[in-house]
């Protein structure tokens, strides 16, 4: 039987379910997982490894990078080589660019190895990085047998590193949809959700412009904690709005699915995302959506005009237009319908082809 190995930086949920479906439904394969850290102090993420078999954690050094979007964490790894020795891999999942993977990558190289190299990262989320960063993805990039992308704004990123198109596969970033399917039939509500890290990136003080535009009756839910949380209860109350939003504070599970059940839009203001899962967990859960369009993930998620649309989150006006035009729309419903159905076009069963063409093309 054949090992492979991915490497990834810390268990996250949605991989760490990624990965769990892999090993229960592959069995011609041994899959084992390298992390490179255990966790990151803004993440609050519950993660459950019970079901994961072949993983372990590096002993590395954090480096954290304090930023004005949201704050950096670099592993500095020790022993990535000594436990690719042990595993014996046949193939690596090589994901992103940071230091434990140019370890990685070296020993690869050495011991004639075959890897893909796997990102997330898009032209618009990479578009400040610095000359040493730039460097490491082409270097990866020139040394690699495949790669994955987790989007179709990662792949083109990809390419313009110098990927080869022929050797490149979509494995959709996405959580276990089955973990958040969930049908409605009320949208008679006037009740908005956003879910996710309340820091400027997000761009929740642009979707309180956008809300002060809207007529009194709108509310938002906010769902999340962060650093610009004080920031954003003062803005509520410069602009008189503090009655139409509640935070909701950090929420998952049952009574995350709770709140997204008793909604009625999803909106997501972000000033940039590589992906954007939430998108995917709102449309588990019957909600149409009024997406920024720098979350380069919903160019994969949303049709637009059939279950969402896409704004310019720095246009207060036009973002409040479109939000209130949802909530006057007659197919509202149809629309959550319709979020519903693509939503299960991401399930871990469809996602895993690409990484299973990419690994099968290079063995």
């Amino acid at each position: 039987m054949k090992k492979v190995v991915f490497i990834t930086n810390i268990p996250s949920p949605y991989r760490v379910d990624f990965f769990v479906f892999l090993q229960k439904t592959c069995a011609q394969y041994e899959f084992h997982v390298i992390f490179s850290g255990g966790g990151m102090e803004n993440r609050k993420w519950h993660v459950e490894l019970r079901e994961l078999k072949n993983y372990r954690f590096l002993k590395s050094k954090t480096l954290i990078i304090r930023k004005r979007y949201d704050d950096r964490y670099v592993f500095l790894p020790l022993g990535v080589e000594k436990e690719l020795k042990q595993i014996g891999p046949d193939f690596v999942f090589a994901m992103e660019y940071n230091p434990t993977i140019l370890r990685a990558v070296h020993y690869c190289r050495k011991k004639k190895i075959p890897f893909a190299s796997w990102t997330d990262g898009t032209a618009h989320s990479e578009r400040a990085i610095g000359t040493v960063q730039k460097l490491s993805r082409k270097y990866i990039i020139k040394r690699a047998s495949a790669f994955v992308a987790s989007s179709t704004a990662s792949q083109k990123n990809q390419i313009s590193y110098g990927a080869d198109q022929k050797k490149c596969f979509l494995s959709y970033l996405t959580v276990d949809i089955e973990k958040y399917l969930m049908k409605k039939d009320n949208y008679t509500g006037r009740q908005m959700i956003y879910v996710g890290s309340l820091i400027e990136r997000k761009g929740l003080d642009l979707l309180l412009e956008a809300l002060a535009l809207l007529p009194d009756d709108i509310t938002l839910v906010i769902v999340g904690e962060g650093q610009e949380r004080d920031l954003l209860q003062k803005q509520a109350g410069e602009l008189g709005i503090s009655d139409r939003i509640r935070f909701a504070g950090f929420l998952e599970g049952e009574a995350l699915k709770e709140l997204y059940h008793e909604s009625d839009l999803f909106v997501l203001p972000t000033r940039e995302d590589c992906f954007g899962l939430v998108i995917l967990e709102a449309m588990c859960a019957s909600l149409p959506v009024v997406c920024s369009r720098y979350a380069d993930g919903a160019y994969d998620l949303l049709k637009e005009g059939e279950n969402g649309f896409l704004v310019d989150p720095f246009d207060a006006a036009q973002f409040a237009e479109t939000i209130d035009r949802m909530f006057t729309r007659e197919d509202l419903a149809l629309m959550g319908r319709k979020s519903y159905e693509r939503a299960k076009e991401f399930s871990f069963a469809n996602v895993a082809k690409g990484c299973m063409e990419a690994l099968e093309c290079c063995l």
